[in-house]
């Protein structure tokens, strides 16, 4: 006999109605019909009233037998065949296909005082519309030189023929109307540029088409949700955080899309806290097939996840099933709110970038022990303090008495044993000073939560192993089978940035490729570059300025009136090429004379330039300038001599973010970092032979080495230590470099 006591509610109803499981046939016509109905219009709204003026009985009438529907497919199927209606389309994102997809016909361009603007693309679903512009040819004098100083925040609209305006919402415009197949764009000024410096009011007018029949639209299926809520695998509270039984997780699957080699996956993460303090994510989360295999994935940029969901896409060949999805949590709680201890510092009367003063004073904090490491000047207008503190501190507050912050940042501690916090101030203080530490928060031990995912139908189109792309060297999963550097190749050198000693300040580290001979550069700077002949390293400082190192006198120069970074050497070693700021532009191509003796120039007046490289010869110099808005650069090169510039071509799939072009040192090949991210294009400096040399490796950092070896730091998100590798792009050869170099690789 059925217990009605233990089942649900929509179950009692299938009881009490002894009703058959729907057959497939009515499932699908059902979703025919929901695919037929148009988006709801001003213009179907006579219909909505018509039925209301109908009789009472037939009204319901209707109702009866849409909840007699309901309840004999049940509320699950109905959702699942109403979600079935949504579609990926990548470089889009998930859309409503309740109605047909359409299409921008064409790109429209509008070009005013050498600004040209361009719609690239449009995608109208039926929830909503997608489009895709940029803006090329701004000048670094249109946006505002500093950064309390704000430009242009006026958001761009659709202006349909009733005057209608449809304004940008979080993922795209609202929905047009299906009858409506022209409607302009307005753009009314150039997001962050000044009032007045660029024109203003642009409008295009676009005109939409059927979406091609060979558009990729491929299906979200809705999981109800899979997995189910599983224990963590693990919970150890530490003495501050009061023990309580374990809640179930929430790490579950709620959508997958199969893409052509893999799936994306989507999904929520629930954890609850267990003694009223908050929970803090450590780390990314972690898959493995059931062989134990790390499944290596990206985010699809395209998806956009909201706090506690999220999305991944990975390539599928060789897995096998279930997968399970790992992701650890801490919990973070306040020790004693009130609780504060004073420490006093002498800053002297005129403290200096990079200064550092060394303490290692014990205090006690709302009852634990903490160590004041050392306070930094870190900036012209800041300071950084580290503690060191046992495992379960997570942060504190720092104050300087009497003087206003108007930043802060720095790392929390999680089980690191120390951490730190920068201030920054509109004037540093200066002086014996009042250091005030508080707000002590500790943390209890990680926790791990688990959930498992497997197809509901086993895929039988993808390979039984990978099949790289014509071109490919190197991809994430072929890292662990890289052999080391062999001894033949260990003669040269590398440029790191790391963190000295692995627990001091960050820095420029020189070492050999068998990690022999480390030579501590600077602990205050980035941005390291070496000389061709490899006796000199430049580096920016902590307020921007450019230094040269003599690598053998260990002789620190700065070179006056220059400010930057992403430096670049000349062939002869004169000259560096960098970016940096002036004459009413932001981050623009200059050049210095590595003595001294000439002032900086100005090569480019575009702003968020960055520097590609010389040519061979030292004749030219090749740099790129971003699209704003969209993920394109414009390449140029430079004719050192006549002050020529001239166009060459467009990249259209690097990363917005850092494309960290460099071009080799014989001229013939640029890389860059692709799209996503995580893997490496090469092209020629004429635009030709575009192709994907390293695919989804995490790759972050890239550096040619004198005699053609390309060197890549590689940082997948879900990796737990970063790897430096060797590749020869003519033969992908390619090795692994000692596990000691393991910071940013940025000169060899």
């Amino acid at each position: 006999m059925t217990n009605l006591n233990a089942v649900s509610f929509e179950e009692k109803m299938q009881i009490a109605a002894q009703m058959p499981q729907p057959r497939p046939e009515f499932l699908a016509n059902l979703r025919m019909q929901l695919a037929a109905q148009p988006p709801y219009t001003t213009a179907s709204r006579p219909r909505f009233e018509g039925i209301l003026r109908r009789p009472a009985w037939v009204v319901s009438m209707i109702v009866a037998l849409l909840l007699a529907a309901f309840f004999i497919i049940g509320p699950q199927r109905v959702w699942a065949a109403m979600r079935g209606l949504f579609g990926y389309i990548p470089g889009v994102g998930i859309v409503d296909q309740s109605a047909p997809i359409r299409v921008l016909a064409e790109p429209v361009s509008v070009t005013r005082d050498e600004i040209t603007l361009t719609v690239t693309s449009a995608t109208l679903a039926g929830d909503r519309t997608d489009i895709h512009y940029r803006v090329f040819g701004v000048p670094g004098s249109a946006y505002p030189a500093q950064e309390d100083a704000s430009g242009c925040s006026q958001s761009e609209y659709l202006r349909l023929a009733d005057g209608t305006q449809l304004t940008r919402m979080n993922n795209g415009f609202p929905p047009v109307p299906a009858e409506v197949n022209e409607a302009v764009f307005v753009v009314p000024c150039i997001v962050n540029t000044l009032s007045g410096s660029v024109p203003e009011n642009w409008e295009l007018p676009l005109r939409f088409v059927p979406a091609p029949p060979d558009l990729t639209v491929m299906p979200v299926i809705e999981l109800s949700p899979s997995p189910q809520a599983t224990l963590p695998t693990s919970v150890e509270n530490s003495s501050d955080t009061p023990g309580t039984p374990a809640p179930e997780s929430a790490i579950t699957v709620t959508e997958e899309i199969e893409t052509s080699d893999g799936y994306i996956l989507m999904g929520e993460f629930h954890p609850q806290a267990q003694s009223g303090g908050r929970v803090q994510q450590i780390g990314s989360l972690e898959i493995r097939d059931a062989s134990g295999k790390k499944v290596n994935y990206t985010y699809p940029p395209d998806i956009l996840t909201e706090q506690d969901r999220w999305a991944v896409q990975f390539p599928a060949t060789g897995l096998v099933y279930p997968l399970t999805m790992s992701l650890s949590t801490i919990e973070v709680h306040p020790a004693e709110p009130a609780a504060s201890t004073e420490l006093m510092f002498d800053a002297g009367p005129s403290p200096q970038p990079g200064q550092e003063w060394f303490f290692n004073q014990e205090f006690q904090l709302a009852g634990h022990t903490l160590t004041l490491v050392s306070i930094e000047v870190r900036s012209q207008n800041g300071y950084s303090f580290l503690f060191g503190a046992v495992p379960q501190v997570y942060g504190v507050g720092v104050q300087i008495s009497g003087y206003t912050a108007v930043g802060s940042g720095g790392s929390i501690g999680a089980a690191k044993n120390e951490l730190t916090v920068s201030l920054s101030y509109e004037q540093l203080p200066t002086g014996m000073l009042t250091v005030v530490v508080s707000d002590l928060l500790l943390s209890s031990d990680p926790v791990s939560w688990q959930g498992q995912w497997s197809p509901a139908t086993p895929r039988s189109d993808l390979p039984d192993v990978p099949t790289p792309q014509p071109g490919v060297c190197l991809t994430i999963d072929s890292v662990t089978q890289l052999d080391p550097l062999p001894a033949e190749l260990s003669q040269g050198t590398a440029l790191v940035y790391e963190q000295i000693d692995g627990t001091g300040p960050w820095g420029l580290v020189l070492y050999n490729l068998d990690s022999s001979q480390e030579q501590v550069v600077t602990t205050a700077g980035n941005w390291g570059a070496l000389s061709p002949d490899g006796s000199q390293a430049a580096y920016s400082g902590l307020s921007n300025e450019i230094h040269v190192v003599d690598l053998a006198l260990q002789a620190d120069k700065v070179l006056p009136g220059a400010g930057g970074f992403n430096l670049r050497w000349s062939p002869d070693g004169q000259q560096i090429a960098y970016i940096g700021s002036g004459n009413d532009t932001i981050n623009s191509v200059w050049t210095i004379s590595t003595d001294g003796a000439q002032q900086p120039r100005q090569i480019a007046e575009w702003s968020y330039a960055t520097i590609v490289g010389w040519s061979p010869d030292g004749t030219q110099l090749y740099f790129a300038v971003p699209f704003t808005g969209g993920s394109a650069w414009n390449v140029y090169s430079f004719a050192v001599e006549a002050g020529i510039t001239q166009e060459l071509f467009t990249i259209e799939n690097g990363t917005p973010k850092f494309l960290n072009p460099l071009l080799s040192p014989d001229g013939e090949w640029i890389a860059y970092r692709g799209r996503d991210n995580s893997s490496v294009y090469l092209v020629r400096p004429d635009g030709s032979d575009m192709h994907l040399l390293v695919e989804n490796a995490g790759v972050v950092a890239m550096a040619w080495s004198r005699s053609g070896w390309l060197g890549l730091t590689l940082r997948p998100a879900q990796a737990e230590q970063p790897a430096n590798v060797l590749l020869r792009p003519d033969t992908c050869e390619t090795y692994l470099l000692p596990p000691a170099l393991d910071g940013d690789l940025q000169g060899l």
